[in-house]
């Protein structure tokens, strides 16, 4: 039920480009760390969310039943049948906030500099950008690439690994 009346919403909102985001985040904070923050959270939250709702949606009705014929109670139901259940779509989800939270930082830091948080990949890019050298704008990307294969490899990965172990798919 919630899926049919937030679910269009919550894809839109992921669609949406969270560089969109900037001009209203300016407006309403300023030139401060709230503006990249809440860029940052606009870019991420929409793919949390989907893939926090895909999980539950992709629970087989059997572990319901089988919940029930063994006689968990609703808290049992919740953080053993439920939780266990999502965790992958919801894995896949924080992976791909990260992504859409890692741009939206570029973003902003691109349109938006200033505040506290200082000197940033997005505003080394800006600036290579402003004074037409190429080689600072491609170390700026490389970084920015680096920056999310590491975040992958050492967050991730390691993570996916574990689950697909303790499900059985992934010899350890």
């Amino acid at each position: 039920m919630l899926r049919q009346a937030f679910g269009p919403l919550i894809s839109g909102l992921q669609v949406l480009p969270s560089v969109a985001w900037v001009p209203a985040a300016v407006i309403w904070f300023g030139l401060t760390d709230a503006t990249v923050y809440f860029v940052i959270f606009m870019g991420a939250i929409p793919s949390v969310v989907n893939g926090l709702i895909a999980g539950v949606r992709q629970v087989p009705p059997q572990h319901h039943r089988v919940g029930r014929v063994l006689g968990a109670n609703r808290w049992q139901m919740t953080t053993r049948i439920l939780l266990p259940a999502i965790l992958p779509s919801y894995v896949g989800g924080l992976r791909q906030g990260w992504a859409f939270s890692w741009r939206s930082l570029m973003a902003a830091e691109i349109i938006a500099t200033g505040g506290s948080m200082g000197f940033g990949l997005g505003t080394l890019l800006d600036q290579g950008r402003a004074l037409a050298d190429m080689s600072v704008v491609l170390t700026a990307v490389l970084i920015i690439l680096l920056v999310g294969v590491v975040v992958e490899l050492l967050v991730f990965a390691p993570i996916e690994r574990r689950l697909l172990t303790t499900r059985g798919l992934l010899e350890s």
